[in-house]
């Protein structure tokens, strides 16, 4: 089982830029995401697009930001749990909780962030 403070459910920019939230808070953090690697859909659909709204920044390809998020939580050690779903979320009479992925993978975590933006990504049909 894996062991976490806040069990992040999306390793898309808003789950990555909790990780470093949290860190500076001293929280450790453990990220659960459907697709192979963090980054969301800016990783998986466009990572050449640029962004314009990113606070500081004129303008930033997409893969570039997923980029430099990765290389801001470095500090921290992240866990990352990659190519699973969260199916089921218990809560313990101490007030944490158990989260089960689709493939059996249990972690136990005292808070859940859910920064799952659209939802799981999967392709959809026309």
């Amino acid at each position: 089982m894996i062991e976490t403070d806040i069990l992040i459910i999306g390793a898309g920019p808003t789950g990555l830029f909790t990780v470093f939230e949290a860190g500076l808070l001293k929280l450790k953090c453990h990220i659960i995401d459907a697709l192979p690697q963090p980054g969301g859909q800016l990783a998986e659909l466009y990572p050449k697009k640029p962004i314009y709204d990113i606070p500081g920044l004129p303008d930033i390809l997409a893969g570039e930001l997923v980029t430099n998020l990765m290389e801001q939580i470095k500090q921290f050690q992240p866990g990352f749990t990659l190519s699973e779903t969260a199916e089921t979320i218990d809560k313990l009479e101490d007030g944490t909780f158990i989260v089960t992925t689709n493939k059996g993978t249990k972690h136990h975590a005292k808070a859940i962030a859910i920064a799952g933006g659209l939802g799981t990504f999967e392709p959809r049909k026309p």
